[in-house]
């Protein structure tokens, strides 16, 4: 080992005063000087210098482990084949998309540190189709349109992409729906249970918006959009939350309805406007017990470039 050579390399130089000096014409080291006179005799010493045993190292001369070469303050060098990865932020980014609860879209990042990422993104999701509940009928129609700005921490930088990523949430993520009743159906709303009428069935609209238009957010995954063994790929996967706060709630609804009291219109009629009064906030109250968060699942695929060294 290394220390062990300097060790051995100190001693014999230590030696050499004390060293018996002798003429041998074998000797690898042969003095330049003149004779030496020394009471009268004359000779012409060899310096000798003790032979060092360097067979008890398994590394040949000139070559050390990793640990000695860090002790003795040299730089190591890449593996074969791959360059030291070197982070440069804003000049090696990637690129990507993600499909996942939130919608599609695209993605950016950039390194910020060794264990640190700035990531960006934007997602888009649609949809339209009919469901019913307990009578109610809705054609519904939402739209959303999201993006966030995240930082990855890689908390375990040499064990993986296990990331923490908190961030923020621009939303504009609304639905409507278009309700109607079926004809004739018996229907509950508010405390009351209603006839619908067959002629002038009830009909109307509800709407939800959030009042929040930045949240903030927190998901947890694996994959590094930068990776640092110097891949060029990479499929990230992500699971969180948006704080995004109770959605609010309308709704509006017009026909004519019949009870044990006769028919009228819903509009006109206060017992049936109470009980609609009373459905409104039944379903806000649900939203606002169980809507609170938005889940985040999504999966994504990205490719980054930019000079690794």
């Amino acid at each position: 080992m290394l220390k062990h050579r300097i060790l051995m390399l100190t001693l014999a130089a230590a030696g050499v005063a004390s060293l018996p000096l002798h003429a041998q014409s074998s000797s690898p080291l042969q003095p330049t000087t003149s004779d030496w006179s020394v009471n009268g005799r004359s000779n012409r010493p060899t310096l000798q210098l003790a032979a060092l045993d360097m067979s008890s190292s398994s590394q040949p001369i000139g070559s050390m482990d990793e640990e000695d070469a860090a002790d003795a303050g040299a730089i190591i060098p890449p593996p074969a084949g791959r360059s030291a990865f070197q982070i440069r932020p804003f000049r090696q980014y990637a690129t990507g998309f993600r499909f996942g609860s939130l919608g599609f879209g695209p993605e950016v990042a950039t390194p910020l540190g060794r264990r640190v990422n700035l990531r960006m993104g934007a997602n888009f999701f649609g949809y339209t189709g009919t469901f019913g509940n307990g009578g109610w009928n809705y054609d519904a129609d939402l739209n959303f349109k999201s993006g966030q700005v995240q930082v990855d921490y890689f908390p375990f930088y040499k064990a993986g992409g296990f990331h923490v990523s908190p961030g923020l949430a621009f939303q504009k993520n609304h639905g409507s729906a278009f309700i109607h009743i079926d004809p004739g159906a018996r229907f509950d709303m508010g405390d009351g249970t209603y006839t619908n009428s067959p002629t002038d069935p009830v009909k109307g609209n509800a709407t939800f918006a959030y009042d929040r238009t930045v949240a903030p957010m927190v998901t947890f995954g694996f994959g590094n959009l930068i990776p640092r063994n110097g891949r060029r790929w990479s499929i990230p996967v992500d699971i969180g939350v948006v704080f995004t706060g109770a959605p609010k709630f309308g709704l509006d609804l017009d026909g004519t309805v019949c009870d044990a009291g006769g028919c009228g219109k819903l509009s006109t009629d206060a017992t049936a406007m109470a009980d609609l009064q009373r459905q409104r906030v039944k379903i806000q109250n649900d939203l606002n017990d169980y809507a609170t968060v938005y889940p985040v699942i999504s999966v994504g695929f990205a490719w980054n470039f930019g000079s690794r060294d």
